[in-house]
């Protein structure tokens, strides 16, 4: 017991290695990122994400929302407007809310979640990443994944940055 508590605290939080179908964004102005999905931790929110990318729903997509500590894009108002007035951030696919999935990961820089209305509610197509360490997220929204590659894009990111393409790569 004492053995696991210290190797807790000396090493620190569990490594999040989520193995699933990767995601890369291919960004206007040639610029893309990354993300490993977790489809063990969160298959239903996984599956709506790949079907949402294989109907190109993202595509032209802009982020709408970009803080200190996160990004979030999803919304398909915003492929009109990211005027705060338009209601941009309360925009779905149409295809309603997965139930929610909680997962044991962190949400530690890099990590990927998807938005919903509230704690412990499944979500549908909005996402978003935490620039910044933010465990007060825990286990009250679904993880998704995590960034593998290009969070020096995410950290530069402004509202309105536009998502180009989306890309399945399927482990073989």
């Amino acid at each position: 017991m004492i053995a696991s508590i210290v190797a807790a605290v000396v090493l620190g939080p569990q490594a999040y290695n989520p193995t699933g179908p990767k995601l890369v964004f291919n960004m206007d102005g040639g610029k893309s990122f990354t993300i490993a999905t977790d489809a063990k931790g969160s298959p239903k929110t996984i599956k709506r994400v790949i079907e949402l990318v294989k109907a190109k729903f993202y595509n032209g997509i802009r982020f709408h929302r970009v803080e200190h500590w996160v990004v979030q894009w999803g919304d398909p108002i915003s492929k009109k407007s990211i005027d705060p007035s338009s209601g941009v951030g309360s925009g779905g696919s149409g295809k309603g809310d997965i139930p929610f999935e909680k997962n044991s990961a962190e949400f530690l820089r890099g990590v990927v979640g998807v938005a919903s209305t509230g704690k412990g509610v499944g979500g549908d197509c909005q996402l978003f990443i935490v620039k910044k360490d933010s465990q007060f997220l825990n286990g009250d929204y679904a993880v998704v994944g995590k960034v593998t590659k290009g969070m020096d894009l995410i950290d530069k990111l402004e509202v309105g940055a536009t998502i180009k393409s989306v890309k399945i790569i399927e482990k073989k």
